[in-house]
């Protein structure tokens, strides 16, 4: 496949990315609501970036040069805005979430720069560029648990969700339209190599809840992020020596399952812990383990000190920008 025909799929691919999200909403009216703020940033996102453009100032990172990239960025951005909240975004005024949605648009906008930034200047080992948007969204996860829990009547209800493995299981590849391998000849192996990882860390997942006999809502996608995300680092190693260890991480993270759930945790902060935050920690360090120490872009302890810093400074924008969005909370 040529550049644009890869273009093409994944920008259908990531429309799964929103009707996944609309599907977890059982109300009609808050469909409508967000399919209303999503159609308004897309269309109006463009406008501004063509007037810019227009202007003389453009971007590698965000244009309208490729409609289907700049159509497959936005989905998976909306999708991200979305997933910072979840339930609690219809709680705001229509007003107010106007605001919000329009700050969490352009606050994933900035991540999409800061990547770029950490590629071009300091240099972090990352193979595929997904990190810093788990280490983020894993952010929110964990502030929005911790300071902002749903009341049990406002929390989400949760369906299982073993029939949509198979859409699900392709749904973390659509990021893979940001990786620098888009135009290699070998960028559909990664995405097959990406594709069993997630397949891996399921099993793990699952094979745990068959022993100890508990279903779990949404062990698919948390079985597949697990796997997709913590290895996306590392894509390109030898995949016999990674499948094993996805397998591994899929059953730690049931096991961790069990002990969020034990605390309490509400199931819409499990998911996100365990699909973005718990793979992205393993995904920063992995490259010390699975890379050859000749492909490492720094010295060891050079190296050590630069993915700390790529996982703190995603991890604590997501926090800053979390309490911002605190502001807008009604009392």
């Amino acid at each position: 496949m040529n550049l644009f025909e890869t273009e093409f799929l994944f920008c259908i691919l990531s429309g799964l990315f929103l009707f996944h999200t609309l599907s977890r909403i059982s109300e009609e009216g808050k469909r409508n609501d967000l399919i209303f703020h999503w159609i308004f940033i897309t269309v109006f996102g463009f406008l501004i970036t063509e007037g810019i453009k227009k202007w003389g100032i453009r971007s590698e990172i965000w244009n309208t040069d490729s409609v289907f990239a700049y159509i497959t960025k936005t989905n998976l951005l909306l999708f991200l805005c979305h997933s910072s909240l979840e339930e609690r975004w219809f709680s705001f005024q229509p007003f107010r979430r106007f605001f919000v949605s329009i700050f969490l648009f352009l606050f994933w906008v900035g991540v999409l720069f800061g990547i770029h930034f950490f590629q071009t200047t300091i240099l972090a080992q990352d193979n595929t560029l997904i990190l810093p948007f788990a280490i983020s969204l894993g952010a929110f996860v964990w502030m929005r648990e911790m300071f902002w829990p749903l009341e049990r009547a406002d929390k989400q209800e949760l369906t299982y969700d073993s029939s949509r493995f198979v859409y699900l299981s392709f749904l973390p590849i659509a990021f893979l339209v940001l990786s620098p391998w888009k135009a290699d000849v070998q960028f559909y192996s990664y995405v097959s190599n990406f594709l069993f990882y997630g397949i891996a860390s399921s099993v793990g997942f699952f094979l745990v809840s068959k022993w100890k006999k508990e279903e779990v809502s949404s062990a698919s996608e948390i079985g597949i992020w697990m796997g997709t995300l913590a290895f996306s680092s590392c894509l390109g190693t030898e995949i016999l020596v990674v499948l094993p260890l996805a397998f591994l991480s899929g059953i730690f993270g049931r096991l961790l399952y069990s002990y969020l759930a034990s605390l309490r945790w509400s199931e819409p902060g499990i998911r996100g812990v365990l699909s973005f935050l718990y793979p992205a920690i393993l995904g920063v360090f992995l490259p010390f383990l699975l890379a050859e120490p000749n492909l490492w872009v720094h010295s060891p302890y050079v190296l050590l000190g630069v993915q700390v810093l790529y996982f703190l400074s995603f991890y604590l924008v997501a926090c800053f920008s979390f309490g911002i969005i605190l502001f807008f909370k009604q009392k």
